[in-house]
């Protein structure tokens, strides 16, 4: 079933004070994680409470939770994939797998067998602001996906991407799928049964603006944030366009980044806002699909 346009009305504060949150994540329990342009993680509790949890030195941007809850996070301001404990203890995890070096390391999402599949947008680093916003008005394809396993080994995936930004596993586990955000597009890169993996190929209609974060619901339908127009969109599985939020003057989204599914029954979307302090939420009625943590 298509999804219909929402209401500016249907967008609710979840909570305040994430200080320019990108990344958003939500466990098992309903606490919401996202990290600010300060460095530090945040946690939203189901009673509404936010407190720190834990301190990157850098900035934070995708995250992903294993089933043992800890976090993942891509962190530009590190040249890193960070490791954070329940407890809040931070690690590296990874800054180079094979002769790619995680110089902009982007966003992770695990696959069903805890593989983590990471998108490094380019081979700059986070420091160099003016030559990254040359890169979008001038694309070139020097973006990366590559995969970590749980033993500790990994490997590039792909090569060749225009600014590899979020990425997403559809639920069937077929294929993973990567924004290029200087191309206004989405692409796809099959998953093979034997561990390899097929070429890129372009999924879905143009997007109409630089994209940054998306998820999957359970019925394959990819919800994607475009935080440059204030926008929500919906590639149906046939790839087909549709408008789920629509912002033009900022009065409920400033940026939207990232989204994920959450709430009781799992049909709640949070998103993440990298131009406000706040977390907000919209009620899909529609439930998302259950990511590595949740299985």
């Amino acid at each position: 079933m298509a999804y219909q346009q929402l209401g500016l009305d249907q967008v609710e504060t979840a909570a305040t004070g994430f200080k320019g949150p990108e990344g958003v994540v939500v466990d098992r329990e309903g606490n919401v994680y996202g990290g600010g342009t300060d460095g530090v993680i945040r946690k939203l509790a189901p009673d509404g409470t936010v407190t720190e949890c834990a301190r990157t030195g850098g900035r934070p941007a995708g995250m992903a939770l294993d089933q043992q809850g800890n976090l993942f996070v891509c962190d530009p301001g590190k040249a890193a994939v960070l490791k954070v404990t329940p407890d809040g203890q931070v690690s590296l995890f990874a800054d180079q797998v094979g002769d790619i070096k995680l110089t902009l390391p982007n966003f992770p999402v695990f696959d069903a067998e805890g593989n983590l599949y990471v998108s490094n947008s380019t081979d700059l680093t986070f420091g160099n602001f003016d030559k990254l916003m040359e890169e979008l008005r001038n694309p070139s394809p020097k973006g990366a996906l590559v995969r970590l396993r749980p033993d500790g080994r990994g490997e590039v995936v792909t090569t060749g991407i225009y600014f590899a930004n979020g990425t997403a596993i559809d639920p069937q586990e077929q294929a993973v799928y990567v924004l290029q955000s200087s191309q206004n597009n989405c692409i796809r890169v099959a998953m093979h049964k034997d561990g390899t993996h097929g070429s890129p190929e372009v999924f879905g209609e143009d997007l109409g603006a630089l994209p940054d974060g998306m998820a999957f619901d359970a019925e394959e339908h990819l919800i994607i944030t475009l935080p440059m127009v204030n926008r929500l969109v919906v590639l149906d599985p046939n790839g087909q366009l549709s408008v789920l939020i629509d912002d033009p003057d900022g009065t409920k989204t400033q940026g939207p980044t990232n989204c994920a599914f959450g709430g009781p029954n799992f049909d709640d979307l949070y998103i993440a806002h990298l131009e406000a302090d706040h977390v907000a939420k919209v009620h899909l009625g529609r439930k998302g699909h259950p990511l590595y943590d949740r299985r």
